[in-house]
């Protein structure tokens, strides 16, 4: 086998190990955004999305190990070449309408069968390049040297990853970026075709040895000890990635930035341990995780001690950590060239485990997001051995023997601190349900019974008072407001995209009917188990499941007097339901004369000016209307953004202190499409 002679025959294998690491994380973003608004905007979907990325490349790593331990370079060639045409083949990656749910689907396997038929193949490929570009340029040079193409495929991920939110997402619609990516794969399809041809030039040959390593070597084979921490390791890492990707997006919004930006924390932890290993210095970083540990507790106890920023910040730094810790002492723990394929199918192995464990098992077995305070007592075990078994505080050897005395009290201590943090209050919980879409706890506090979703609540009743309305529904609130001045005019048709526990319906008469659309089934059931606005309402209460837009697009013969938007209060919301497209789909769904109400009340994001904006460019008039926190009549601050189609529709007395939007308001406001909204654009960082 000949030498390279030249730079210039590196350039194939450098620069589709490089492409090939941008496109395998530069679609994750695309394809997650493409999707999420068929699942109500859950963040869920990328948690989801990441356990199958993840599934998928321990797959590749697991395929290019065996492809090249196995069979000939002409062999290899010819097989994956085949699986590089029927990529192609399969492009372009953007899913087609007849995959979106009805409602009745279980969203994780739909999701994920959805995902396997748009970009398991091509995916499939680009997981496995990395290995196995190494793999054949060891063929031509046989040294370690080969093993630097690693840490151009971290930069290549680190590019993919920070171009998207700040280039990709504000430039390109959804349509575009599935479009340009597919053209990517093509050229990358291309480069691998120029690396397979020299596999045919070789002939059949089979190599007698793995990348980078001589025919002979006397390296002893790694423990299993050594083995363990090749997987636990990387699997811890995994999952508090997913554990603080969930928690920020569930708390904040469900936005490919606050996606993207975990995940370049972990890959930074990446870049810094295996190409500047002596940047890691275990006592430094462990009692820096220690302490912020100690930080985000105190923040999660007591959420008004911080603000957004902090909490975001503080989650993030600890992630960076934790990922430092696991990521440093694995590549302390790397193996000779002997081994190494080995130790790659591990590492892969492990960060798949972290996400079976975020995506399917804690879902499966705890009824809360549990994982986050496993994360947060584990680290603490973890970052404690770390701190006391090693000597120096540089990178060195850690001597578990330090350690050994403490570990059976500390595990016992993080059991306690699990057993505190899942049960706490739980004297309060009558109902508890965990899902697809969240977290949910019904709360019986003295006369008060409360739905809870993380740290909003969606409607309570007063069992003293069962049919008062209450929260953000109180008879001086907007669509109060609205649902009084449009019932002079007789019966009325009411939609409602959001459930709750179903206060809206109090307002409901004998002739009335309001057609309810809600995604979660577990928000109904509860609503129905745990509350009686339902049963008690006058009017004709029908119930429809599946995401408020598609459900709305599949009935355009039902028509309303008002359509009441209630999706917003959420920290995560559903973006595609504020979009031009959709709102100009409520207004297609109202009768003459009718009136949209949207329920912008929100912890982070301002979404008045949003929604003045689009409804201004359908022609409709529009008025804000602000509530404030009145316990004698129960009612919590809400703000409500009301347009009608006849601006004399707030010439009603009850409109009198309503806000008309000022012209500047409107003109500087970002329009919201279906291609292009940016939820940053409405975040409010304190």
């Amino acid at each position: 086998m000949s030498q390279p002679r030249s730079l210039s025959a590196l350039l194939p294998f450098a620069a589709a190990t490089l492409l090939g690491a941008f496109l395998v994380f530069q679609v994750q973003p695309i394809i997650s955004k493409a999707v999420l608004p068929w699942f109500g905007g859950s963040p869920a979907v990328w948690t989801t999305c990441m356990l199958f990325f993840q599934v998928l490349l321990f797959g590749g790593y697991l395929y290019a190990h065996f492809l090249s331990r196995t069979f000939t370079p002409r062999v290899q060639g010819l097989i994956h070449a085949s699986l590089l045409i029927l990529a192609v083949i399969l492009l372009p990656i953007n899913p087609t309408g007849e995959w979106k749910p009805l409602g009745d689907e279980q969203p994780v396997l739909h999701l994920l069968g959805l995902l396997a038929v748009h970009v398991g193949l091509p995916y499939f490929v680009l997981s496995s390049t990395g290995p196995l570009v190494q793999a054949w340029l060891s063929y031509r040079k046989q040294d370690d040297s080969v093993y630097r193409l690693y840490a151009l495929s971290n930069v290549g991920s680190l590019a993919a990853l920070l171009t998207y939110p700040f280039l990709v997402e504000p430039v390109l619609g959804v349509s575009d970026q599935s479009r340009i990516w597919s053209v990517m794969f093509c050229a990358f399809a291309l480069l691998q075709a120029v690396l397979v041809f020299g596999l045919f030039r070789m002939g059949d040959v089979r190599p007698a040895a793995g990348p980078g390593e001589s025919t002979v070597s006397a390296d002893p084979p790694p423990t299993w000890k050594r083995r363990a921490a090749w997987l636990l390791l990387p699997a811890f890492a995994s999952l508090m990635l997913l554990a603080v990707t969930n928690h920020i997006s569930q708390e904040v919004a469900v936005i490919p930035f606050l996606w993207v930006l975990p995940l370049s924390f972990y890959l930074i932890s990446f870049i810094v341990s295996f190409d500047k290993p002596a940047w890691y210095q275990p006592k430094i970083y462990a009692m820096a995780a220690i302490l912020v540990v100690a930080l985000v507790s105190v923040l999660s106890l007591r959420p008004t001690l911080g603000t957004l920023l902090f909490q975001g910040a503080g989650y993030l730094v600890l992630l960076f950590l934790v990922c430092m810790l696991c990521h440093g002492e694995v590549a302390r723990l790397k193996p000779s060239s002997r081994y190494l394929t080995q130790y790659y199918v591990l590492l892969s192995a492990g960060g798949a485990l972290g996400g079976l464990c975020v995506g399917l098992v804690c879902p499966l077995v705890f009824s809360s997001y549990i994982e986050m305070p496993i994360g947060l007592a584990t680290t603490t075990m973890m970052a404690f051995m770390l701190f006391m078994g090693h000597r120096s505080w540089r990178n060195g050897r850690f001597e578990f023997a330090r350690v050994r005395g403490i570990t059976l009290a500390g595990g016992v201590l993080s059991a306690a601190m699990l057993f505190v943090v899942e049960y706490r209050d739980a004297s309060d919980d009558i109902a508890t349900n965990r899902n697809f879409f969240g977290v949910l706890r019904i709360i019986h506090r003295g006369d008060r019974i409360s739905m809870v979703h993380g740290q909003t609540v969606h409607g309570c009743q007063y069992q003293s008072a069962p049919r008062q309305p209450t929260t953000y529904y109180t008879h001086n609130s907007g669509i109060g407001r609205t649902l009084a001045a449009k019932g002079k005019q007789g019966r009325l048709d009411v939609g409602a995209v959001g459930l709750g526990c179903g206060v809206l319906a109090v307002y409901g008469r004998p002739a009335d009917t309001i057609d309810y659309i809600e995604i979660n089934p577990a928000v109904i059931d509860l609503a129905r188990r745990h509350f009686s606005y339902l049963d008690d309402s006058a009017a004709e209460i029908n119930m429809l499941q599946g995401d408020g837009r598609l459900v709305l697009q599949r009935r355009p013969e039902r028509l309303y007097d008002v359509l009441v938007l209630d999706a917003f209060s959420s920290d995560a919301i559903p973006a595609h339901l504020l979009t031009l497209e959709s709102v100009e789909l409520y207004r297609e769904r109202l009768k003459p004369g009718g009136v949209l109400a949207f329920h912008v009340s929100n912890n982070y994001l301002d979404l008045t000016p949003i929604v003045h904006r689009l409804t201004d460019r359908l022609g409709l008039y529009s008025r804000r209307v602000a509530t404030r926190q009145d316990d004698a009549i129960h009612s919590t601050a809400a703000v409500w953004v009301i347009a009608a189609e006849d601006e004399s529709f707030f010439d009603d007395a009850s409109f009198a202190d309503a806000l008309r939007p000022a012209p500047a308001e409107v003109q500087q406001a970002p329009l919201w499409t279906d291609q292009y909204h940016d939820l940053l654009s409405a975040l409010r960082a304190f």
